[in-house]
């Protein structure tokens, strides 16, 4: 009984292994390792940057042909959102190139979020779709594409996200280092300015709706008809 009791360990233990071995391997340190590659791309040179869309310059060019987007906008939304990795997976399940969500794919027709062809004709087209809601707007649909068009409706520019906020500058970041332009009069809400230094990069400041509000009865009324979203039950 005991060396039938030792080959039935063995044989549990090697099912174990083998079951282990074949399980995804997005596991939560490959998931990190993804992130830093993100934020590492954002700050590579032009022609790294180039480098590393290159492969998927035929898709890219012939998607943003065909919705009438700029391929350059398409090549910096996918620079922050992957860094031109097509087995990129986020924490939220977004993947692909232009990590989309499994509800974005499905709108768009992508049946495999990981062929690079199928990700960016999807990506490009939600792109194409933004751009013509918010009336060629790049900034607002580039938080859109990361917020999702009811907060960008919500607040009529970019949403007080302090992950949308760096999003939107990250891809302008990117695009003006592939286009050699800078996207010029930009805003966020009616509380927020966004603008260029003087080294070329974006920065933004947010402005409080209760900075003029005075203090009692009299300032909170000024404050919830300057900011009433805050106030909701």
């Amino acid at each position: 009984m005991n060396l039938l009791s030792q080959k039935l360990n063995i044989a549990v233990i090697s099912l174990l292994i083998s079951f282990f071995t074949l399980l995804p391997v997005h596991s939560v340190a490959a998931k990190d390792k993804v992130a830093k590659r993100h934020t590492s791309c954002i700050n590579m040179s032009t022609k790294t940057l180039r480098r590393r869309a290159k492969p998927y310059h035929k898709s890219i060019t012939k998607h943003a042909k065909r919705y009438g987007v700029d391929a350059n906008l398409v090549r910096a939304v996918m620079a922050v959102e992957s860094c031109y990795n097509r087995t990129a997976l986020s924490p939220k399940d977004a993947q692909g190139l232009m990590q989309l969500i499994p509800k974005t794919a499905a709108r768009f027709g992508v049946s495999d979020s990981y062929n690079p062809d199928q990700n960016i004709r999807g990506g490009t087209n939600y792109l194409k779709i933004l751009t013509k809601r918010y009336k060629g707007n790049m900034i607002k649909a580039i938080a859109a594409y990361n917020a999702g068009e009811g907060a960008v409706d919500k607040y009529k520019g970019v949403p007080p996200y302090k992950e949308t906020q760096r999003y939107v500058k990250k891809v302008l970041h990117v695009y003006a280092k592939l286009s050699g332009k800078k996207v010029g009069n930009l805003s966020f809400t009616a509380n927020s300015k966004f603008s260029y230094n003087k080294n070329g990069r974006v920065s933004t400041s947010y402005n409080s709706p209760f900075a003029a509000g005075k203090p009692g009865r009299s300032g909170l009324a000024m404050n919830k008809l300057k900011a009433p979203q805050l106030y909701k039950n």
